[in-house]
């Protein structure tokens, strides 16, 4: 599956069938709305944000 916002890969652990979902990368990081936002409507909740963009974001929002 490809990241709603880059349109690369997400890496999306659930995806790639793990023991648990809890062993995806996103279930340790937080999303802000800002960043969630960014998701086109047809794919809200439906894809997951990759870990470029959501660093990229959390990096901009730092500044």
């Amino acid at each position: 599956m490809n990241c709603p916002i880059c349109g690369k890969p997400n890496e999306c652990g659930i995806k790639a069938v793990q023991e648990e979902a809890a062993d995806c990368w996103c279930f340790r990081e937080n999303f802000p709305k800002s960043l969630l936002q960014q998701v086109p409507e047809a794919d809200r909740n439906k894809a997951c944000i990759c870990k470029s963009c959501a660093m990229a974001h959390q990096n901009q929002t730092k500044t």
